[in-house]
């Protein structure tokens, strides 16, 4: 078998899982302080001034985009609507997405996944890891791993995510530097 064949097999082999999978709820996240960008973005009260210019700080952490009413642990989903049924890589997809964003954001310059790989962990979850270059000028992103190279580049990070299947989408959460 070839690398194509068995990459193929595993692949129906995770959509027959997770399709025939009962879904259940996912216990509540212990409770922990928010990264600081996570905290400024969450829902408040409406408020009665009008909104002044936000500081033009550097971040001291890499962001974290997190939609509004969802847990904090959530890196990116898709729907599964957005998804191509065939499509060989949905990690891929959705990490791209998230990336996408820190482009459109200005947190980064570029990227490149170098390499991607889901895969079962001892708990009979489904482990997302990817194997990337960013370009950027904000060293923060240098404290997760990576080296730093020429251009800007920040190259070999390496972070995990639960991939997880719900109902209606699938998500990437609990970022975590890869060992």
């Amino acid at each position: 078998m070839n690398i194509n064949q068995k990459k193929c097999i595993l692949l129906v082999f995770i959509f027959l899982l997770t399709a025939c999978a009962k879904q259940e709820q996912a216990p509540p996240p212990a409770p922990t302080s928010l990264p600081p960008t996570a905290a400024l973005i969450q829902p408040t009260d409406q408020p009665t001034e009008s909104p002044t210019e936000a500081p033009t700080e550097v971040p001291t952490e890499i962001p974290t985009e997190v939609p509004p009413n969802t847990s904090p642990s959530l890196f990116r989903a898709l729907k599964k609507s957005e998804i191509d049924p065939l499509a060989s890589n949905i990690q891929d997809a959705i990490f791209g997405k998230a990336m996408d964003g820190f482009i459109a954001n200005r947190n980064i310059i570029e990227y490149r996944i170098i390499a991607s790989e889901v895969f079962p962990s001892s708990d009979g979850t489904l482990i997302a890891e990817f194997y990337y270059n960013v370009r950027t000028t904000d060293t923060s992103w240098l404290v997760d791993g990576g080296t730093q190279a020429d251009n800007n580049w920040i190259q070999n990070k390496c972070n995990r995510f639960d991939f997880v299947n719900t109902e209606n989408e699938f998500q990437l959460k609990n970022r975590r530097t890869c060992n």
